[in-house]
């Protein structure tokens, strides 16, 4: 058999001679349908190398330039060899993080906790046991709702139990008896739990900052109707299995971002969730605090809303809304509503917590406020609006007396400070007349003096102002002031150890700024060196050492005593930690005490602890 060759079969020219076309000089072999090849000027060219019959062995344009005519090399095709297929793994691997992100981003219910890991497992898994008739996988390029629906709830089914274990909600559930997800249904409690956290809530929590009032004929699933923001934080707060407040709380900070800042929202239902987060969420105090950004972020969605100001009766105002053919808000058509003055009363309270660790400021109280709280005591809706209206009315002391710490008489070149008894005899009285009256819950009497006891503190805290100025007319003022802030933490720490550890699951975010702001002061009691002041006293009064064995122990119990975790759970839980952030201190307390002995810190190093200590116990 005689090999083909690949140019005999594209001569040119006629059966005499040969060129360098390597057959033929003119014409086409019979039996063949291709076409000669173009020379090397014209490929080049990008031209059209068209042979002439009487041209010899040039085209005509290399024949009309004397070029020489040479025909371009064959151009053999590619032989399709076996591929080696990829990584199968590594594929599947690709699709499921394009997969996660798309969902992330496009279904907003979509959890965090699904990773790619968790997914590949479950993917394994259901390849394995499917036929290939029946097959779910996703194309390249392609993304079916239905497959990836049905897929992503087998992953959730299979998430670890320890770290996810609620029971998956059905996929098949319709708008019509559901609101919309806020997080992925498998993250939501059932409804058994929902109405036992809703519970728990209200007799709990609410009445350590009572600025929201939910009435005791309204279920879990109603609240997730009307105010599923709301819902979804009682329930991370709420929640008695640590597992569960883990994620929520973390889902709950995405929530926050994407709707405050990508969406814009602004209603009181997401005014009272993020203020419920704030004030009782535990979990962002063990992994990144952010209490200060979540008050700033409450006070802007109130500002944002109008709550701060009363409604606005301005016939100009009213026509902006009009020509520019938006509904006029709410607030312009009707009174305030007692939810929104509780709401902005519990934006007071709340925002003085971080204005202790000089993180912000308070919000400015204004005779708007005033009103809401004339209104509050007046109406007297809620049995817990009392205890709402006299912690605030004590709260205002206590901000006098920042703002009488921090005033200033300028005058020419010299900057003086108020005297310290100029004002302090006014705020006793202040505070004797609001003691005077007392609640009939012994519960929440408790509370109200936890806030009486700090507001006393407050007073008395001027002794350890470094500037003697503030100390004029009688003598012993410094000793005065320094002895009743000994006498009110000793009142103070009274209070809080006969609270029972069922009780500590309610505590707020003011509790333990409270008890930082005890604490605090009584290490600057312990250390400040004045002529007037002798540490002895401190030692007499109380015993520190057994303090904090005392509450550490009672943190132990918390777990307990209030039910939680019973389950088990391989998450940290929260009062144990705290417990052990008490014996480390204790320990750090003692470690202090004695260098001090030695070299005592200045006072006005001292005005730095508060700010050190909270950063450094996330309080």
């Amino acid at each position: 058999m005689s090999t083909p060759q690949l140019i005999d079969s594209t001569v040119r020219g006629d059966t005499s001679g040969s060129g360098p076309w390597g057959g033929k000089s003119a014409g086409v072999s019979a039996g063949t349908s291709k076409l000669p090849r173009a020379c090397t000027n014209c490929v080049r060219a990008k031209a059209k190398c068209n042979q002439g019959l009487n041209s010899g062995d040039r085209c005509e344009r290399c024949e009309h330039s004397n070029k020489l005519c040479q025909p371009s090399p064959p151009m053999r095709k590619r032989q399709a060899g076996a591929r080696h297929p990829a990584n199968k793994v590594g594929k599947l691997e690709q699709k499921l993080d394009g997969l996660v992100a798309l969902l992330k981003y496009t279904t907003p219910g979509v959890p965090a906790c699904l990773e790619t890991n968790t997914l590949l497992h479950t993917a394994r898994t259901h390849s394995s046991g499917s036929s290939s008739g029946h097959s779910t996988a996703i194309g390249d390029g392609q993304y079916n709702g239905s497959n990836a629906s049905r897929f992503l709830h087998a992953s959730v089914a299979s998430l670890d139990s320890d770290r996810n274990p609620i029971t998956v909600s059905s996929p098949s559930v319709t708008p019509s008896n559901r609101s919309p997800f806020l997080v992925h249904p498998a993250l939501e409690p059932s409804p058994e739990d929902a109405d036992s956290y809703l519970s728990i809530f209200r007799t709990e929590y609410t009445r350590y900052l009572p600025f929201v009032v939910i009435a005791p004929s309204v279920s879990a699933q109603q609240l997730r109707r009307t105010n599923p923001f709301l819902w979804l934080c009682i329930m991370t707060v709420a929640s008695t299995r640590s597992s569960q407040q883990v994620v929520l709380s973390r889902e709950l900070r995405i929530l926050f971002g994407r709707e405050a800042y990508l969406e814009g929202t602004r209603s009181l239902d997401l005014l009272l969730a993020c203020l419920v987060y704030a004030t009782w969420d535990r979990r962002y105090n063990l992994d990144k605090p952010i209490l200060a950004s979540l008050v700033q972020l409450a006070v802007a969605i109130l500002y944002d809303l109008g709550l701060d100001k009363p409604a606005s009766d301005d016939a100009g105002l009213m026509l902006e809304y009009d020509l520019k053919g938006l509904p006029r808000p709410g607030r312009y058509e009707r009174s305030p509503t007692l939810e929104e003055r509780r709401a902005l009363l519990g934006c007071f309270l709340l925002s003085s917590v971080p204005s202790f660790a000089r993180k912000g400021q308070t919000l400015p109280w204004t005779a708007y406020c005033t009103e809401c709280l004339l209104v509050l005591e007046r109406e007297n809706e809620s049995s817990t609006d009392e205890l709402l209206v006299r912690r605030v009315r004590l709260r205002l002391v206590t901000e006098k007396v920042s703002s009488l710490q921090s005033s200033t008489v300028t005058d020419a070149d010299c900057v003086t400070k108020v005297p310290a008894m100029f004002h302090l005899k006014s705020l006793q009285a202040q505070l004797r007349a609001l003691r005077s009256r007392t609640l009939d819950d012994h519960r929440e009497q408790k509370i109200l003096l936890l806030e009486t006891h700090i507001t006393d503190l407050a007073i008395h805290e001027v002794g350890f102002s470094p500037t003697q100025e503030m100390f004029t007319g009688q003598a012993n003022q410094r000793f005065e002031c320094l002895y009743g802030c000994l006498q009110a933490i000793r009142c103070w720490i009274d209070v809080f150890l006969s609270i029972p550890p069922s009780e500590y699951v309610g505590f707020s975010a003011c509790i333990y700024a409270m008890m930082a702001r005890c604490l605090i002061d009584l290490w600057r009691l312990s250390t400040c060196e004045h002529a007037e002041w002798d540490h002895g006293l401190v030692r007499d009064s109380l015993d520190i050492a057994s303090i904090f064995e005392q509450t550490e122990n009672r943190f132990m119990q918390v777990k307990e005593a209030a039910g939680l975790d019973r389950g088990g759970s391989q998450d940290d839980e929260f009062f144990g930690i705290m417990a052990s952030k008490l014996r480390l201190m204790k320990v750090s307390w003692d470690a202090s005490n004695r260098s001090a002995l030695s070299a005592s810190p200045l006072l006005d190093e001292l005005l730095d602890f508060p700010t050190e200590l909270l950063d450094t116990w996330n309080w």
